[in-house]
């Protein structure tokens, strides 16, 4: 059983002044081009053989070596469920599935959403680290966050351990970082953080565990919501996001939506526009200490919001797509910290009525100079609609490093039927002020009614990640293989979007990335 460590809510501790060093954040003619493009999955053969929700994790200090966690539902997996690691040594072009199953000889049930990461292990290893829920049988329903790692990329793993602090639920939807920064003082603590329920709450817990023992032993502590506006005393959240700083401290994000009442039967439910008083992402900063094993916990704060529309509210699908093809930024938002300056980044999507002739969704940016305290928000550039309607950009992913912010988005077009879906990405040199027009992956878009009936479509989350050599990895659940939704066949699809142009010499590209 994880200690409870005692909690300090706090305001978040002083930051030094943001006073950006030239060297580090005036990086020469950086640039970003699509390596390749290719499927990290199995292609699936069936709409009972599929994938979905992806998670990346990236090596350190080689930037050819890459790992995806995803979900597959198919013949003969454990519940029906087999969260699948692949690996990759050579930038995401050919993948192998691990030896083991991370679960195997527990004799539990595996659950969805499963999460990795890779860092530092003992005398200097490297160690892949996992977390999902897991059930005591398969069918039980009540879920426990479970962890467990490798360090022999999956040939074996270490006994599973399972989390005695928090009752089971049905929630979970865990994530899970490692400090990988030399400098840091909490240089190779692991930190995991997931949706728990307490009795009599008006709303999900957010449970921290933090290891400074390479995931052997964990200390635990809770991280309180937003406060609402008045009279929203209620709330939900999910999508945590855990993002280690330059400072040893970790910051935490999370979408959160303030209600007037929430359903503890229904969890999802938002109960319309008339139960909603804000929706948006949230940010925490927490300090961890490893020899007291305490916890310094921020006060948690609002960051960007998103308007109340019927898309963001009530969960309606996109003109033009049914059933999981929806805008609702619930399941996904960017979350990054930028390695050289701290300085805190928060993607989301909004999504409504087209206004002007544009788009009905598009992707907001914050950025925060004082540790989450204070932001300012920008709208990026509307993607292509080279097709002769407006395109909606939604689901983002963000990455910092120096000299750079890449966000990643899905692009949905406006359209009363027929959409189509396509990748696309954008970044930002001179901290998120200004960004580039939106760059399409590859010519690939897919109807979005190839996975409108099917449960977990393209997936709830999915992820871009940092390469040890700058460059960023994406990985993503995809339609092109199906051809309707009765054979909505989902793979994972990756993408390497390869650093053109590195930045001036100091800039510490040494991946130091928290994944």
């Amino acid at each position: 059983m994880a200690a409870i460590s005692p909690i300090v809510a706090t305001s978040p501790s002083p930051l030094p002044p943001q006073v950006p060093d030239p060297a580090l954040t005036a990086p020469a003619r950086v640039d970003f081009v699509v390596e390749h493009e290719a499927t990290v999955s199995l292609v699936p053969k069936s709409v009972e053989d599929r994938a979905w929700e992806p998670v990346v994790a990236t090596h350190r200090t080689d930037p050819k070596r890459i790992a995806v966690v995803y979900e597959h539902r198919g013949p003969g997996a454990a519940c029906s469920l087999n969260p699948t690691i692949r690996i990759s040594h050579d930038g995401g072009l050919t993948w192998r599935s691990t030896i083991a199953s991370p679960s195997a000889g527990s004799g539990r049930g595996v659950g969805l959403h499963a999460a990795i990461a890779w860092g530092p292990g003992p005398s200097g290893t490297d160690r892949l680290y996992w977390a999902n829920m897991t059930t005591a049988r398969c069918g039980d329903g009540r879920f426990s966050l479970s962890t467990t790692y490798s360090d022999d990329e999956g040939a074996t793993w270490s006994k599973l351990r399972v989390e005695q602090g928090t009752p089971p639920w049905v929630g979970g939807f865990p994530d899970i970082a490692v400090d990988r920064d030399p400098a840091s003082p909490n240089f190779g603590t692991v930190y995991v953080g997931y949706n728990w329920l307490a009795a009599g709450a008006d709303g999900p817990g957010f449970h921290l565990l933090a290891s400074a023992d390479f995931g052997t032993t964990w200390t635990a502590t809770e991280i309180a919501p937003a406060p609402g506006p008045r009279g929203y005393d209620d709330w939900w959240r999910i999508g945590y996001r855990l993002r280690p700083a330059v400072d040893g401290a970790v910051y935490a994000s999370w979408y959160q939506v303030d209600l007037r009442r929430w359903d503890r039967n229904n969890i999802f439910a938002k109960g319309g526009s008339g139960n909603v008083g804000r929706l948006g992402v949230a940010v925490s900063r927490i300090e961890f200490d490893p020899a007291a094993k305490t916890f310094e916990v921020g006060l948690s704060r609002a960051a960007v919001t998103v308007p109340e529309t019927p898309y963001t509210t009530s969960g309606a699908s996109a003109p033009g797509t049914s059933g999981n093809v929806r805008p609702d930024p619930v399941w996904l938002h960017g979350f990054d910290v930028d390695p050289a300056t701290g300085q805190l980044y928060v993607a989301v999507a909004a999504y409504g009525a087209a206004t002007d002739g544009g788009p009905r969704g598009s992707i907001r940016v914050g950025r925060s100079d004082d540790g989450g305290e204070t932001w300012s928000v920008v709208n990026l550039p509307a993607a292509s609609d080279d097709e002769g309607h407006p395109r909606s950009s939604i689901r983002p992913n963000l990455v910092a490093g120096p000299g750079y912010v890449l966000v990643t988005i899905r692009t949905l077009d406006d359209t009363g039927s027929a959409a189509t879906i396509g990748s696309a990405f954008t970044f930002s040199t001179d901290g998120g002020t200004t960004w580039q027009a939106p760059t399409a992956i590859s010519g690939e878009r897919w109807p979005a009614s190839n996975l409108g009936g099917v449960v977990n479509g393209t997936g709830l989350r999915e992820r871009a990640e940092q390469l040890a050599d700058g460059s960023v990895f994406w990985a993503y659940g995809d339609g092109r293989y199906a051809s309707g939704s009765k054979a909505g066949r989902v793979a994972i699809v990756g993408t390497l979007i390869r650093l053109e142009s590195h930045p001036i010499a100091g800039t510490g590209l040494d991946g130091r990335h928290p994944s």
